[in-house]
C-alpha cells in the first residue's frame, strides 16, 4: 500500500476517531449520553466511519483478511461500515433540516432498496475481481472492471443520499442565525458537493492510470473532512447551549 494512500487514511482515521470519541463522551443538554436522543444517528454514523478507515490501515487489514474466507473481505466489511455510516447521517441530517423529501429518499423504502441493491453489488465486485494477495481497497486491482465498479457503486450511494441534502445545506449556510451554524451548514454542502462532482466525473477517474487515482481519493478525504467538521462545530454551539429559538434548526444537528 502506497503512502499514498496510507498517509490520508490515518489522518482520516485520526479526525474522525478523535471528533467521534469527544461527541460520545460530552454531555449533551437534555440527554445523558450521545447514543441516545437526537445525536445517537451523528454518533452511529461516527462509529461506524471510524471502524472502516481502522479497516484500511495495513496493520489492521493485512492480519484481519488473513481470517477471511475470502481475500479482500475486509475491504467488503470496511465499504459496508462506510454504506450505514452515510445512511445514519442521510436520515439524521434530512430531519435536521426539516426535508420530508430527502428523509424519504435516503432512509425510506427507496433508499432501503438502493442500499440493498448497492450492498449485493459490492459484494458480487469482490467476488468477481482476481486478487492473489490482500489489499486495502483493492488499489492494487485497481484496473480490473470489478474494482471500477466497486469503487462506483460507493460514489453512486453517496451521492444518491446527498443529493436532496446540497440544497437544505446550503440554505441553512445563508439563513442559519449563528454565525457558527452558518459556517457549518456551508462546510457540510461544499462536502456533499464534492461527493457530487467525483461520482459524476467518475467516467473520466475510470480512464485515470497511475497515481491519477490516488488523487481523486483525496476529493472524497476533503469531502468527508468538510462535513465532519461541520457536524462538529454544530456540536460546539450546542455545547454553547444556546436558547433553542435562537438555534433554530442548527439545535437538531447535535
Amino acid at each position: 500500500m502506497k503512502p499514498l494512500s496510507v498517509v490520508p487514511v490515518t489522518l482520516m482515521l485520526i479526525l474522525l476517531g478523535s471528533l467521534t470519541f469527544k461527541r460520545i463522551n460530552t454531555p449533551v443538554t437534555g440527554y445523558q449520553h450521545a447514543l441516545r436522543g437526537k445525536a445517537s444517528n451523528i454518533a452511529l454514523s461516527g462509529i461506524f466511519l471510524t471502524i472502516g478507515y481502522l479497516l484500511l490501515v495495513p496493520p489492521v487489514y493485512y492480519p484481519l483478511d488473513s481470517i477471511m474466507p475470502v481475500r479482500n473481505a475486509t475491504d467488503l466489511i470496511s465499504k459496508y461500515c462506510a454504506l450505514v455510516a452515510v445512511a445514519f447521517l442521510g436520515g439524521h441530517l434530512s430531519l435536521a433540516y426539516g426535508s420530508s423529501f430527502a428523509h424519504r429518499w435516503t432512509v425510506g423504502a427507496p433508499g432501503a432498496a438502493v442500499l440493498g441493491l448497492v450492498a449485493t453489488g459490492l459484494l458480487w465486485t469482490v467476488l468477481a475481481t482476481d486478487a492473489p494477495y490482500s489489499s486495502p481497497q483493492m488499489l492494487d486491482f485497481a484496473t480490473q472492471p470489478s474494482v471500477r465498479i466497486n469503487v462506483w457503486l460507493v460514489l453512486f450511494y453517496v451521492a444518491y443520499v446527498v443529493f436532496p441534502l446540497v440544497r437544505p445545506a446550503y440554505l441553512d449556510s445563508r439563513n442559519n442565525p449563528l454565525r457558527t451554524g452558518r459556517a457549518a451548514s456551508g462546510m457540510i454542502a461544499a462536502g456533499f458537493t464534492l461527493s457530487l462532482l467525483r461520482a459524476g466525473a467518475y467516467p473520466i477517474e475510470w480512464f485515470g492510470t497511475g497515481d491519477v487515482v490516488y488523487l481523486y481519493m483525496l476529493i472524497s478525504y476533503a469531502s468527508t473532512a468538510l462535513v465532519v467538521v461541520g457536524l462538529a462545530l454544530f456540536a460546539y454551539a450546542r455545547r454553547k447551549r444556546k436558547a433553542e429559538a435562537d438555534l433554530g434548526s442548527a439545535l437538531s444537528l447535535d
